[in-house]
């Protein structure tokens, strides 16, 4: 007979527990973003995914023998807006499409600020006025993290 154990879920009052690939709403807004602008400069120069997938990334022989695009379905994920391409593949993308990095995706400042380690970090969403988005991963005392708490939902009732 094989035991059981009983995982112990800790988790802080009103907060939700992590969930890995979950994205914040942040992101999930700048993934749209950027799909709805990747989608309509590819209508606009009448490209399809596997047409920009086979100029980045070449085309390769399937099994069955047939000549597809490589890089299609993360071209697709994209497209779809679940995900955000690295920094080395949006450059990628706007060279294909001839337009400018920050014209593609001006979110990319939002993610280059998630994918730096830091204690704390304050970004400014491009084009959004009178907001940023505040991320902090530190340990702190009890009673400054319930004040930044309190500030928080204060935040969330205006």
């Amino acid at each position: 007979m094989v035991k059981k154990r009983k995982r112990k879920v800790v988790q802080s009052v009103n907060q939700t527990p992590h969930i890995a690939g979950a994205r914040l709403p942040i992101e999930r807004v700048r993934d749209i973003n950027f799909a709805k602008r990747l989608r309509q400069l590819m209508a606009d120069r009448g490209m399809t995914q596997t047409d920009v997938a086979a100029k980045i990334w070449g085309r390769h022989k399937s099994s069955e023998g047939k000549n597809v695009a490589k890089g299609r379905d993360r071209l697709s994920v994209w497209c779809a807006g679940k995900n955000f391409p690295d920094r080395e593949n949006l450059e990628k993308l706007a060279k294909v499409l001839n337009v400018k990095v920050s014209d593609l995706a001006p979110e990319s400042e939002l993610k280059a600020a998630h994918s730096v380690p830091a204690d704390w970090s304050i970004t400014k969403p491009h084009g959004e006025m009178g907001v940023s988005f505040f991320q902090c991963a530190r340990y702190l005392p009890d009673d400054i993290a319930h004040e930044i708490i309190g500030l928080l939902i204060k935040a969330d009732q205006n």
